[in-house]
């Protein structure tokens, strides 16, 4: 059997391959083998079990040593800080995980041998991000909804700048479903570690547009760009309208191979696909604001 120790470094590298969080260990659990696997445990290994008599209840408990050790070694982590307790997420998600913390975050990427500069660039859960997606996703929405932080300062980023605009990130593109809003497409990095949509700011976070959900929507990486560069806006009704400077474009452009990009919004006039709760939609005050701003008519 590998020691506890192995087996936390094992299980930080796993959680940041899980996106930040894996459910309570039990039997027949895919992460549970796939930890094993790595060590290429055998069957006999995966399968012993420990047996505790309880003499006064004349009871007899068996549980699994794989298990066992597992437990141990994340519950290891959880007292090092480096993961929370499935106890402590579930008052924060309700859900029963394990899930990185932020000085977890940095020592997965160091065993993972990850650039630390990468790190806000990945979309992984960790506590203190998940609480503030918590608060975004409960943020009542404001009838006359200013898009601007007049508050935020230009000083460089902060730690504390850094996790508000993760949090900002995580909750744009989980109420999306990880789908860009024009298109629909839906793709993640062959190692899970990140998705190929993105969180767009309605009033760009440069001119202190907010960080929340009501200034921001979910694009893949080309609807980003024309959508910052005025391409096409959003209606109040949230159906696309397309710059008509569009006929100015060669036919050549804005095109792969016999597949049409900008032209193709143009044509089928439709809607952005919205959130299945309606509250956290774009507010009509941001999409005003890009149109009469950035849009180009």
């Amino acid at each position: 059997m590998p020691t506890r120790t192995q087996v936390g470094r094992v299980l930080l590298r796993t959680l940041l391959k899980h996106g930040g969080v894996v459910k309570e260990f039990g039997g027949g659990q895919e992460v549970v083998d796939e930890i094993a696997d790595q060590f290429q445990l055998s069957e006999a290994q995966r399968t012993a079990t420990l047996e505790i008599v309880y003499r006064k209840e004349n009871r007899l408990k068996k549980s699994l040593l794989w298990h066992r050790l597992l437990f141990r070694a994340a519950d290891s982590l959880a007292s090092e800080g480096l993961v929370s307790r499935p106890t402590k997420t579930f008052q924060l998600t309700q859900k029963r995980e394990w899930m990185l913390s932020e000085k977890g975050f940095d020592e997965a990427l160091r065993i993972a041998a990850i650039p630390t500069q990468e790190k806000d660039s990945l979309p992984i859960r960790s506590y203190e991000v998940q609480k503030i997606v918590k608060k975004l996703l409960g943020t009542r929405r404001p009838e006359n909804y200013q898009p601007f932080d007049r508050n935020r300062k230009t000083v460089r980023t902060t730690s504390e700048t850094a996790l508000r605009v993760r949090g900002f990130r995580q909750a744009v593109i989980e109420v999306y479903n990880f789908r860009c809003a024009m298109c629909g497409l839906k793709i993640n990095s062959p190692d899970s570690l990140c998705w190929e949509v993105e969180a767009a700011h309605i009033v760009p976070h440069g001119l202190f547009g907010r960080d929340d959900l009501f200034n921001g929507i979910a694009l893949c990486r080309f609807h980003h760009w024309a959508f910052d560069v005025g391409w096409f806006a959003v209606l109040d009704n949230y159906r696309i309208c397309v710059s008509s400077k569009l006929s100015d474009l060669p036919r050549d452009f804005g095109r792969v191979g016999d597949n049409e990009l900008i032209r193709a919004l143009a044509e089928k006039g439709t809607g952005i696909l919205l959130p299945s709760r309606r509250e956290v939609c774009p507010h009509i005050n941001s999409l005003r604001w890009h149109r009469e701003f950035i849009f180009h008519p």
